[in-house]
C-alpha cells in the first residue's frame, strides 16, 4: 500500500487516475478538455501529460488526435446542444392556454 505524503501525492494520484481512465475508455470529449483547463491544478496535469502548457494543440498531440479531429468534434457537440437541448428561453410557454 502506498501512502501518499501530502495533499499534491493525493491530487497528483487521483487526476492520475483520471487520465488512466480516460486512455483506458477512448474519451477524447472537447468537454473533458474544458474540465481539465477549469478544475485540474494545471502543474499537475502538465507534468502527468508530459506538455508544458495546457493547450489545445498539447492536448490533442498527447491524446493521439488530431486538431481539426478535435475541433470537428467541438463544433459538433455545440451544434447538437443548440438542437437537442432545452431552450433557455421558457418564454414561448407564456403563451400557451
Amino acid at each position: 500500500m502506498i501512502i501518499p505524503e501530502s495533499i499534491k501525492d493525493v491530487q497528483q494520484l487521483a487526476w492520475m487516475e483520471v487520465i488512466d481512465l480516460m486512455f483506458l475508455k477512448g474519451i477524447h470529449h472537447p468537454d473533458l478538455f474544458k474540465a481539465l483547463k477549469s478544475t485540474a491544478p494545471q502543474s499537475v496535469i502538465c507534468q502527468l501529460m508530459g506538455v508544458r502548457q495546457l493547450t489545445v494543440r498539447e492536448y490533442c498531440h498527447f491524446a493521439g488526435i488530431s486538431q481539426s479531429s478535435y475541433e470537428y468534434r467541438q463544433c459538433k457537440f455545440a451544434l447538437e446542444e443548440r438542437v437537442l437541448g432545452i431552450p433557455q428561453s421558457m418564454s414561448w410557454l407564456s403563451g400557451a392556454p
